[in-house]
């Protein structure tokens, strides 16, 4: 029956040292790195869901449960409606819809204060598959979003939100507040600041 299968040979471990984690590239990020190694891409992860009928704190315990800060926003019928962001829950939005709508905490659901998908900004996979970093950092700042979605397009034409960038994710990469690089006058000064950060972390 296990004929066509062998045992593999197991090894000793007592050497080993180092931790990989998803971040280790074995390259240093930059400015003119392509744009995909920021963004998170939902062919390799999935993305964080939640319902429109859930209770905003509720919604707050899941993004802290899986280490994110913004949830894609779905309906009975897991179709995409929106995206709710940690700062949306912790900030006023809650707070104003209790006082417009005389409603408890308890009952503000995650629809109620969700940023709907017509309102989001988004990046084709084409536009970020053929730009860098520095690119996509540039127009976030023009922008002023967090986040920009990036969607592609099936053969069918079919459009399907692909991947997310953020702004959280790039300073990360790069090892530099994102805020510290808002102040940079020039593309220059820039990359001075995050060589700098990328110096001192070593």
């Amino acid at each position: 029956m296990f004929e066509e299968f062998y045992p593999l040979r197991l090894q000793d471990n007592s050497e080993v040292e180092n931790l990989l984690t998803p971040d280790y590239t074995g390259e240093q990020v930059s400015l003119r790195s392509p744009a995909n190694e920021v963004m998170t891409d939902f062919t390799l992860t999935s993305p964080v869901t939640v319902s429109e009928d859930v209770q905003v704190d509720d919604a707050l315990e899941r993004m802290k449960s899986q280490h994110v800060r913004m949830l894609f926003v779905t309906t009975e019928a897991d179709k995409f409606i929106g995206v709710i962001t940690a700062r949306d829950i912790s900030g006023t939005k809650a707070m104003v819809h209790m006082n417009s709508c005389g409603v408890s905490r308890q009952e503000v659901l995650v629809r109620d204060i969700m940023l709907n998908k017509a309102s989001l900004r988004s990046l084709t996979f084409d536009q970020v598959r053929h730009s860098r970093i520095g690119d996509v950092m540039l127009t976030l700042k023009s922008s002023g979003d967090q986040h920009l979605l990036v969607v592609d397009e099936t053969d069918l034409g079919i459009k399907r939100i692909r991947g997310v960038v953020s702004a959280s994710d790039i300073s990360r990469k790069l090892k530099v507040g994102f805020d510290i690089m808002y102040e940079a006058k020039s593309f220059a000064d820039i990359e001075k600041i995050v060589a700098q950060g990328s110096e001192m972390s070593l």
